[in-house]
């Protein structure tokens, strides 16, 4: 008599498990993904990056995938394939560019923040003959406002961090 209530007690246990999963399933929707191609030059007067006039230019894959969960609030995921940001002065010709590597993470907090976690080494700028010029590499999360995009905290930052990417960057296209 006890093997049986055991196993309808199993039985049960594991009907609740299976029927919770199933309901989590269908309340939580599928992630959408979007693949774009990218290729952004923009051209910043003298003075708004550097003293001299910049062209910036962004390649790459772009994959963002966004999920929602049961509660309403979204996690994005955006992730350069073969991605390169590249910074050009037009005046002399000499350039500095950055892999974009790692992703992108944005988490909604659901109180109007947003956590931000960037591992990988976006940001590390070289330049031909110069070598390392500034980077931002490893593991970077902040808090940010979702309304302005403002970084309301900095909460962890590990590897190389040398935060302002100017005018370090600027020196080098001199």
């Amino acid at each position: 008599m006890v093997s049986i209530v055991r196993r309808v007690a199993s039985s049960a246990a594991g009907l609740v498990v299976v029927s919770s999963l199933l309901v989590s399933a269908a309340f939580a929707a599928a992630p959408a993904r979007t693949v774009e191609e990218v290729h952004i030059s923009n051209t910043f007067a003298a003075g708004t990056r550097c003293p001299f006039e910049v062209v910036r230019t962004v390649d790459g894959t772009l994959t963002t995938t966004t999920f929602t969960d049961a509660a309403g609030l979204t996690k994005t995921t955006s992730r350069y394939s073969n991605g390169k940001l590249g910074y050009l002065n037009p005046a002399n010709g000499r350039t500095a560019t950055a892999v974009l590597a790692g992703p992108v993470v944005f988490i909604d907090n659901g109180d109007g923040t947003s956590t931000v976690r960037i591992p990988g080494n976006d940001l590390r700028f070289t330049a031909p003959g110069l070598g390392l010029l500034v980077a931002n590499t490893g593991l970077w999360i902040a808090t940010l406002d979702n309304a302005t995009g403002a970084i309301l905290s900095v909460d962890f930052e590990a590897g190389h961090q040398d935060g302002v990417t100017y005018p370090a960057l600027c020196a080098a296209l001199v």
